[in-house]
């Protein structure tokens, strides 16, 4: 399958769709919708929820195959069909820990970041060769096909490791403290010589950052650890790298902050309330909440809006007048949503991310974020660790694998992002 061409026929439909949407939308601007107009409008925005899920599992899909071709074709250039670095293959430690079906190994998923990261930035088969040659980097230069599989799901699971967030990995998990501004020093005006040089102090506070230990099991049959035609370590990194990353997401976006990462969502500054019992507040709160950040947050690069799926249903209908009813639709859709270098829907000009874990509608609900998605900072220990264990299923014959990983976030600075609550 072309996935590329099938992910631009998909934005197509869309399109078509939005264009039906929009039409609808003209028909009833400044009235009420008629009970089968509503229906018409709840089935096309249920289309469009329904591309936006099919062009994100596609372009995950695309861009872990075409970037596994390109490092395999780097690979292919440096060290020939079969690459050795100094003589060791690197996937002889895990199969060797495979077949003994006890004991712990550590997916060392640092060199596939280094690689993603090097890749993504348009490096060449030379600078692939020094990093493969680069002593100073722990484990196997060359990635494990475990952690190859490993890391692409969890980034892929993983919306705050998507995003532009700040990610920070440390060797060992005792509490990091990260200083920030709270206040910026003001400078005074000198009006003659010998006057003394006035002015404020900045303010400067603390952020820690813990380690929370994530784990999963998985059962395999022990049929399939003697098998050569199945990649276990592909189905293990796929598999767990699934399970962790759905649970990792969840605390990273709406975590307390209590025995677990404080969430996006909780961190955030509510300084913007609907006032109403929908999001229908509109334009007004929209533009309330770009504007309640600093313009050097709105202007780094970074700012964008996280809300849920069912949340974005409800903004493409808004407008920018009468309390969202008549005027210029606010969504600006995007033809190339998804495809490599493309560009996501944007909301008054800024980029829009869903996640499935951001609260729906609903009383007191913290609805919408908008801000400086590079404040909030992600603290990663180490690699995860697979763990196994023959007795757990002994009387199946099956071998357990348990995945254990330890991961921090929270927000360096809540006036960076700002959160619209609902119902208020």
């Amino acid at each position: 399958m072309d996935i590329r061409a099938h992910v631009i026929s998909l934005n197509e439909t869309r399109a078509r769709v939005w264009e039906e949407g929009k039409r609808l939308l003209d028909d009833t601007a400044g009235r009420e919708m008629s009970a089968e107009e509503r229906q018409t409008w709840d089935r096309l925005n249920e289309r469009l929820n329904e591309i936006d899920e099919q062009v994100r599992s596609f372009v995950a899909r695309e861009q872990r195959e075409r970037e596994a071709a390109e490092i395999r074709e780097i690979n292919a250039s440096i060290f020939g069909e079969a690459p050795k670095v100094a003589a060791v293959d690197p996937n002889a430690e895990l199969r060797s820990f495979l077949r003994s079906r006890s004991g712990s190994y550590e997916v060392d998923i640092q060199p596939v970041i280094r690689e993603r990261e090097l890749l993504r930035r348009g490096g060449g088969a030379a600078e692939f060769r020094a990093l493969y040659g680069d002593t100073g980097n722990s484990g196997s230069l060359v990635p494990t096909t475990l952690a190859r599989s490993l890391y692409e799901y969890l980034e892929a699971s993983i919306a705050m490791f998507r995003a532009p967030t700040t990610k920070i990995t440390t060797a060992s998990g005792e509490t990091i403290e990260f200083p920030y501004l709270t206040a910026h020093a003001i400078a005074t005006q000198v009006v003659a010589q010998g006057t003394t040089i006035g002015g404020t102090d900045p303010g400067f506070a603390k952020l820690g950052l813990g380690a929370f230990k994530y784990g999963s099991l998985v059962s395999v049959a022990n049929e399939l650890l003697t098998d050569a035609v199945i990649d276990l370590g592909a189905f293990l990194g796929r598999d767990m790298g699934r399970a962790l990353g759905r649970v990792i997401d969840a605390d990273l976006v709406v975590g307390s902050g209590t025995n677990e990462p404080n969430g996006l969502m909780t961190a955030g500054s509510a300084r913007v309330k609907t006032g109403g019992t929908a999001i229908t507040a509109g334009y007004d709160t929209l533009v309330n909440a770009v504007y309640s950040v600093a313009d050097e947050y709105r202007m780094g690069g970074s700012a964008g809006w996280l809300m849920a799926d069912s949340t974005a249903g409800t903004i493409r209908k808004l407008r920018d007048g009468a309390g969202g009813t008549i005027g210029a639709v606010l969504w600006e859709p995007s033809l190339t949503n998804g495809l490599v270098n493309g560009t996501p829907d944007r909301l008054l000009g800024y980029p829009v991310f869903t996640d499935a874990n951001v609260a729906a509608q609903g009383s007191n609900a913290r609805v919408l974020a908008f801000g400086d998605m590079s404040a909030y900072y992600v603290r990663q220990v180490g690699n995860p660790v697979i763990e196994a264990d023959a007795s757990y299923g002994f009387d199946k014959d099956l071998t357990t694998f348990r995945a254990k990983w330890r991961v921090d976030g929270d927000l360096i600075d809540v006036n960076a992002v700002t959160v619209v609550l609902q119902n208020v």
